[in-house]
């Protein structure tokens, strides 16, 4: 993991996500917390960790490039995938503070994020940054819930036909679909870990959607070529999906 510090022009006016929510009132901040050359993009590489689960750390961080997951491990060894991180989304930020992380963050393709300095002085002077922050975790919990029902009530093809449909929506909003291909660098093992699956279940679903002709997946990429009859499994749950498009654009007036 590598960690460069730019002034505004290298980090700032060259990222596409600069007009998102908290990037954007994280630019006009004129506090003494915020300098914004004191950004630092860090790299990682493909499995490489940002930070473990119980690790100490304070920082807040916005996906520039890549695919980040988080993950929990139980005490047996267990794993369970949280979520995909997609680009300019916030991660980092947890209930203690100061405290230590709930969870890992590892990139599955190689990455880079942007860390925020003195976040918590931040908020405390900023409140439409607080006012995003907000929003962004609404929006996340509002996510987890949909995948909790999911993993609850749902049979294999149900449940990784929403997942499928969540990632196409969630990075439409984000003008990162190219038609119905999805960029998708989730592994079997990825998949099986986010919805409580075993890999069999993952590989035997994929299995009937590619010879119902519903999708083609390659290494890192999904194309969904029946739309329709996979919204048809899930449908009625993708009526709230529009709300995340809170987080990137919500913001009060100065």
């Amino acid at each position: 993991m590598s960690s460069h510090s730019f002034g505004l022009i290298g980090i700032c006016l060259t990222c596409p996500y600069q007009q998102h929510c908290f990037c954007r009132n994280l630019l006009n901040s004129s506090t003494p917390e915020f300098e914004v050359h004191s950004l630092k993009n860090i790299t990682l590489l493909a499995k490489q960790y940002l930070y473990y689960q119980g690790d100490m750390n304070e920082g807040l961080f916005v996906l520039r490039e890549g695919w980040l997951i988080l993950t929990r491990h139980s005490e047996d060894g267990k794993r369970q995938v949280v979520r995909s991180i997609l680009l300019g989304e916030l991660i980092g930020f947890k209930k203690e503070l100061r405290g230590p992380n709930t969870y890992s963050a590892i990139a599955l393709i190689n990455s880079v994020v942007c860390k925020i300095p003195n976040s918590i002085d931040l908020f405390s002077s900023r409140p439409e940054l607080g006012l995003c922050l907000a929003s962004a975790l609404a929006c996340d919990m509002m996510l987890t819930e949909m995948y909790l029902y999911n993993i609850a009530h749902r049979n294999a093809q149900e449940k990784i036909a929403f997942m499928i449909l969540e990632l196409h929506h969630r990075l439409n909003l984000r003008g990162l679909n190219e038609g119905y291909l999805i960029k998708f660098p989730l592994k079997q093992e990825d998949i099986a870990d986010t919805l409580g699956l075993t890999v069999v279940h993952v590989n035997r679903s994929l299995h009937t959607f590619r010879q119902a002709g519903w999708l083609q997946v390659t290494k890192r990429e999904l194309i969904i070529l029946n739309y329709t009859a996979i919204y048809s499994l899930v449908g009625t749950e993708f009526k709230f999906l529009p709300l995340f498009n809170l987080g990137l654009t919500i913001s009060l007036k100065n």
